[in-house]
């Protein structure tokens, strides 16, 4: 249509550049065997493909150990070299988190919020450092990939120049046991989706955020409001398929 017209030039966004730094003194690269209390590095995998599901591209930056002075050089690295950046774990307020500390140190830098009222995922950082966005996720895989899908992954799309971003597709099921929540945040629940006599199903699948088969078995997550204590079997419920 363009070449019918004559426009030889037109102006479009470029795909944004984001850049992912994991860190722990617990987390190996994915070649090698882990030890008593280690991990493999499975965020940057993970995140990764979230991010070119958006339409963004990657740079990893590979793993930090818990040390200041190192996820500082890392992450000025990142930020000189991408548009936008997540440093996976790190987040909460520990004797061994630094991201915090490794924003206030930049220059130009100022934190827009520490902590969502979400669950998982509540240890979240945004900051502005330079115009640019910096993330802090939390380091259980779970809990930044809710909050990559919920929080992150819109953000990504306005950078991208995504002008009406397509809704989440959800599907309306029955809860098929009781679920409780407590008030003042907002629960995300990982459902398997089930027929059964005609009705579409949703069973919880239950587990702490650093279990990645919770993700894995889960077709959608339901989203328990901040003002609810919790649902009853047989409730109906919107499911965000994932």
């Amino acid at each position: 249509m363009l070449a019918a017209l004559g426009i030889q030039r037109v102006t479009v966004y470029k795909k944004p550049i984001i850049g992912i730094i994991s860190t722990g003194d617990e987390i190996v690269p994915v070649g090698e065997v882990p030890g008593p209390g280690r991990i493999r590095d499975i965020n940057t995998y993970t995140l990764s493909g979230l991010i070119q599901e958006s339409g963004a591209t990657t740079e990893q930056f590979g793993i930090v150990h818990d040390d200041y002075k190192a996820l500082l050089a890392k992450s000025s690295r990142a930020l000189n070299q991408c548009d936008m950046v997540l440093v996976s774990g790190g987040s909460s307020v520990g004797a061994r988190d630094f991201t915090i500390d490794v924003i206030s140190a930049m220059q130009a830098a100022a934190i827009l919020f520490h902590g969502i009222s979400i669950s998982p995922g509540k240890p979240t950082i945004l900051a502005r450092i330079k115009n640019k966005a910096f993330w802090g996720l939390p380091g259980h895989v779970v809990s930044a990939m809710i909050v990559f899908s919920r929080i992150v992954k819109p953000f990504i799309e306005h950078i991208s120049g995504y002008r009406a971003p397509e809704k989440d597709l959800r599907l309306t099921a029955r809860l098929s046991r009781n679920l409780a929540s407590a008030q003042g945040r907002v629960d995300y629940i990982r459902v398997r989706l089930y027929h059964k006599e005609g009705i579409l199903w949703a069973e919880p699948i239950l587990g702490k955020s650093g279990l990645i088969n919770t993700m894995v078995k889960a077709d959608g997550l339901i989203e328990i409001g901040m003002n609810t204590e919790g649902l009853e079997k047989g409730a109906e419920v919107e499911v965000i398929a994932l």
